[in-house]
């Protein structure tokens, strides 16, 4: 008789669990990729400016990833490498080509538990050549989700 009891309990225990879940799977709703926010301006007058084209590529050891190609734009948004402390960029502004090489810190959020987590970066150096770039200044060093501007691009 006490063997049935510990097989009937071992039978329903692992029953129960798998009707039960203890967790609930909810859909992630919220943002999870941050991205670095540019605006662009004016050298001289820090007016907005608009690029009559504006192209922004990234090289990583895999491939080469095109984020932005567009006509008459006043911002763009990149992501920055999650794997990397530095990404560099191609940007190509009314055709001349400038290297911008930005480096950051990383570190883990909890987005939520439905999303789980993501990489926040704080920016710790810029450098870029000067072709077409003026000066690129730093706003915001915090590239996280909240959508604020990050960098000012003056050319």
């Amino acid at each position: 008789m006490k063997r049935l009891s510990v097989i009937i309990y071992i039978a329903v225990i692992p029953s129960l669990v798998m009707v039960f879940p203890s967790c609930s799977v909810q859909p992630c709703y919220e943002e999870t990729d941050p991205v670095l926010h540019t605006v662009l301006l004016v050298s001289g007058t820090g007016e907005a400016a608009k690029a009559d084209s504006l192209r922004v590529y990234t090289y990583r050891e895999t491939d080469t990833l095109r984020f932005i190609n567009l006509k008459g734009v006043s911002s763009f948004s990149v992501p920055l490498d999650p794997a990397s402390d530095e990404s560099e960029f191609l940007i190509t502004l009314n055709g001349i080509t400038d290297t911008a090489l930005i480096r950051y810190s990383r570190k883990p959020h909890l987005v939520s538990p439905e999303c789980g987590y993501t990489i926040i970066s704080e920016l710790t150096g810029l450098k870029t050549t000067h072709n077409i770039i003026d000066t690129l200044i730093i706003e915001n060093k915090f590239v996280n989700l909240d959508g604020q501007k990050n960098l000012h691009l003056f050319y």
